[in-house]
């Protein structure tokens, strides 16, 4: 199936399976009426302390020119963060296992709420480590549900309740072990990296900001071949070897239909937060529409592309030559 196919089979699938929207309704509703985790503390923490540096430099720092501006709008940015972050949004795992919600989409919809401040940074590594974890788990749990309305893929979909329980763990801990495998691999490409910038920065700046330009684009290229990994992990219970295997054949042979894809979801996904934007502004009902709407939209997206990473699959199989 081409990307509009694939949209389009996605959207049937789900029309006949409301009740997928539960899960994105109920992780709403929890960052709705649960206190928000604020590390606003820490922020304001790490906001006093760069303005004292520059304020201790003194006549010298007017010599910096643009560092000293740029340090009032670092200031501002990190009040502005420190008043909408939730620690708790952490449960919602949008960006690996695209669970939506509404109000991780639109952070400034919980100011105000009654916040529970965490001031201590082992606290809240800690905290957000667990809350990650779990976030984890919960995108499994999701993905596995939509991966039982899709006929394709090589897992299991009429499991019992216990056999469930222990696919659900596998992959948690195969999603875990691949964090762990790409946070260590990108260390080891960051560190002589930066090494290697820091020493072009001293000879010249631009040659600095070029290879910093050259290592983003590096990384921003790295992630997008492994795009289909965790959908390889649920959809079709592989290892994380496998999985990332599978992931760099299939985006390599199909580099512009993953682009295409990749871009129109992210599109809609944008565009209909800020229309629902307006919307969750006319107060508890535009709320709840709002609501409603991010969660079928987002869930629709998520069904489209397992079905668009399997028909994919399907088609290149003979060119990738994997099991």
């Amino acid at each position: 199936m081409g990307i509009i196919d694939s949209l389009s089979a996605g959207y049937r699938l789900l029309v006949g399976r409301l009740e997928l929207l539960l899960l994105p309704l109920f992780l709403d509703a929890v960052l709705w009426f649960a206190p928000r985790l604020s590390i606003e503390p820490l922020l304001n923490s790490f906001a006093a302390f760069y303005t004292d540096i520059f304020a201790q430099l003194g006549d010298s720092a007017q010599a910096m020119g643009p560092e000293l501006a740029a340090s009032g709008e670092v200031t501002k940015a990190v009040d502005a963060v420190g008043q909408s972050f939730n620690l708790l949004d952490l449960i919602v795992n949008s960006s690996l296992y695209h669970v939506p919600s509404l109000l991780v989409a639109l952070p400034g919809l919980k100011i105000g709420q009654n916040s529970w401040e965490i001031a201590s940074l082992w606290d809240a590594g800690g905290g957000a480590l667990l809350l990650g974890l779990v976030g984890l788990l919960v995108g499994v749990f999701y993905m596995n549900l939509l991966a039982r309305i899709v006929p394709l893929g090589e897992g299991e979909k009429g499991a019992n309740s216990s056999q469930f329980v222990s696919v659900l763990l596998r992959q948690w801990l195969r999603s875990v072990g691949f964090l762990l495998a790409l946070f260590i691999a990108l260390l080891m490409l960051y560190i002589p990296t930066a090494v290697g910038i820091t020493v072009l920065m001293l000879i010249s700046p631009a040659l600095g900001a070029g290879a910093t330009m050259v290592m983003g684009g590096l990384v921003t290229v790295i992630l997008f071949y492994l795009y289909f990994v965790t959908v390889g992990l649920v959809l079709d219970d592989l290892s994380v070897r496998a999985a990332v295997k599978r992931s760099i054949l299939l985006v390599r042979h199909n580099f512009w239909p993953t682009v295409g894809f990749f871009l129109l979801t992210n599109l809609i996904s944008v565009g209909m937060t800020l229309l629902l934007r307006g919307i969750v502004d006319a107060g508890t009902v535009g709320l709840l529409i709002g609501g409603l709407v991010n969660a079928f939209i987002g869930t629709g997206l998520a069904v489209a592309l397992l079905i668009f990473y399997r028909t994919r699959l399907l088609v290149s199989v003979d060119k990738m030559q994997i099991q």
